[in-house]
């Protein structure tokens, strides 16, 4: 059952909504503050294990700096280090696949196949509460 429109009841909400909205933004800027102050703390306190992680014990609470560390591959210097080393032909390859870009110059160039394009492209519907 659907619920009657109540101008002051739906008035109140909102304002509650607001004002809770903003007291979240505020807890979320201290709480980040604090995290930086303590990170602080057990960087110049903390004792470091096996792992390369920092941890400072304080009140009864474990505090944990933990590290972490990501691997890239530098694809420009394989590339040449490949080429100078004669192991290009080993390593290359190549990737076919379709061009958005090309298709839609093809379309724009022959007006004739435009609506054929368009229905490769597919809407996706999505909706966002804003205040």
């Amino acid at each position: 059952m659907e619920k009657p429109y109540d101008e002051q009841y739906l008035t109140k909400l909102v304002e509650d909504f607001v004002s809770q909205k903003k007291l979240l933004s505020q807890l979320e800027t201290r709480v980040d503050k604090i995290k930086k102050e303590l990170s602080s703390v057990v960087d110049q306190h903390g004792t470091s294990d096996d792992n390369g992680h920092i941890w400072l014990n304080i009140g009864g609470h474990e505090l944990k700096r933990e590290r972490r560390v990501s691997k890239s591959f530098d694809t420009v210097s394989a590339e040449q280090w490949a080429r100078e080393q004669g192991f290009w032909a080993d390593v290359v390859e190549v990737i076919e696949r379709i061009s958005e870009e090309k298709v839609a110059a093809l379309a724009w160039n022959n007006k004739d196949l435009l609506p054929i394009v368009q229905t490769f492209y597919t809407e996706k519907e999505t909706w966002a509460f804003k205040t």
